[in-house]
């Protein structure tokens, strides 16, 4: 792998670049979790059902594992500026056209995919920023922060159904959303970048062994509890909770996930420790929530929503810091083959966990998911030591 450098800033920051990356997240992630979170509503109001919201997920994953390819080189290159500004801009074309003409299924499969083009873009080039303006011994935290806008986006989009919702309807919500973009927009620093004009191709990252490991495991990983999102207020609905207490379950659980994966970034940058096999720990631990969601109590959904957020999805930020430490010539394209890895396995699960619902119930989906998750956990310890080799 080569070596390049970078012109250091006299004195690193940290929490404009941090504050910045976990906005636009906040941002692009909010729709997939609004999406969640009045599915019930959505689905009546334009008659669709559980294969059709999986596909919904599945094609945004597919939109923005595509857009990632791109955005994660650019902002290695040029620079994250440009490119979160573009990507922010988007976000909010998307969630304006979403709350004012998502009158049928189709118009909102197409407002979806644009949101997720902005996901595809910001993702990568907000894992560049905090490489290039974060100092190394922070850097754990501040990745942790920016992770921890999705549980945030998970509760925000909860707390929304029974706040929101009675007031604006989901279209409303939508709208709303829109206005964060412009703070979000001016939040972003511009920082130095690579002075070097050699820079892998995708060819190569994608043809990197350790990489390969990660991101197989990562993709089953993520089949798993990517369901959870889009499937977990429909399921405690169907346990008997009502379409607010739903809702407030997803919130709790956001606000969970949160402390977890600050906990995460908190010890990462005070100890040393295999960054991978702890991601494979969490990942075995939380796998028994699934076990829980397939029992379809309301008292086994509330506890295993509690320790899906709190153990099973915990591990992003650390997995994604793993992965910089190991490429801080090119964070960006590097944690873009990896997200991008995650994203097909997330682009396969929701289809099929909607269409396993609708064929065999939601028992059944859950323990496939419980399985998926068992895997990666395997493959995550593979990895581990696939690392320790290179």
């Amino acid at each position: 792998m080569h070596r390049n450098s970078r012109e250091p800033s006299p004195s690193p920051a940290f929490w404009r670049p941090t504050t910045a990356a976990a906005s636009a997240i906040t941002l692009v992630a909010l729709p997939g979790f609004l999406l969640g979170a009045f599915a019930p509503q959505i689905k009546e109001e334009l008659n669709f059902g559980d294969t059709e919201l999986g596909a919904l997920l599945t094609f945004g994953y597919l939109i923005s594992s595509i857009t990632m390819q791109v955005g994660g080189g650019i902002a290695d290159r040029k620079g994250p500026l440009l490119i979160l500004r573009v990507g922010i801009a988007i976000a909010a074309i998307s969630a304006l056209l979403t709350g004012s003409t998502a009158d049928t299924y189709l118009t909102l499969l197409l407002c979806l995919g644009l949101n997720r083009v902005a996901e595809g873009m910001i993702h990568p080039a907000t894992n560049t920023l905090i490489s290039i303006g974060v100092e190394p011994s922070r850097q754990g935290i501040a990745i942790a922060i920016k992770q921890s806008a999705v549980p945030l986006s998970t509760a925000l989009a909860g707390f929304a159904v029974p706040t929101l919702g009675p007031i604006l309807g989901w279209k409303g919500t939508f709208l709303i959303l829109a206005i964060f973009a412009f703070p979000a927009w001016v939040l972003v620093p511009r920082v130095a970048v690579s002075t070097s004009e050699t820079f892998p191709t995708r060819r190569e990252m994608w043809s990197s062994r350790h990489l390969q490991a990660i991101g197989l495991a990562g993709a089953f990983s993520a089949a798993a509890v990517v369901t959870v999102s889009g499937f977990l207020t429909t399921a405690a609905k169907e346990a008997g909770y009502s379409d607010s207490s739903a809702g407030l379950i997803l919130g709790l659980g956001g606000f969970v996930m949160i402390l977890s994966r600050l906990a995460w970034g908190y010890l990462a940058d005070r100890f040393q420790f295999d960054r991978f096999r702890a991601v494979a720990t969490s990942l075995a631990l939380g796998s028994i929530a699934f076990i829980l969601f397939a029992v379809g109590t309301k008292i086994t959904i509330l506890v295993g929503a509690l320790f899906i957020f709190g153990i099973g999805w915990s591990w992003p930020g650390l997995l994604l810091l793993g992965v910089i430490e190991q490429h801080p010539e090119e964070p960006g394209a590097a944690t873009a083959t990896l997200q991008t890895s995650i994203r097909l396995g997330a682009m396969i699960a929701p289809v099929g966990f909607g269409a396993i619902i609708d064929a065999f119930g939601f028992s059944v989906a859950w323990l496939t998911a419980f399985s998926s998750t068992i895997l990666g956990s395997l493959l995550m310890f593979a990895a581990s030591r696939a690392i320790g080799r290179r």
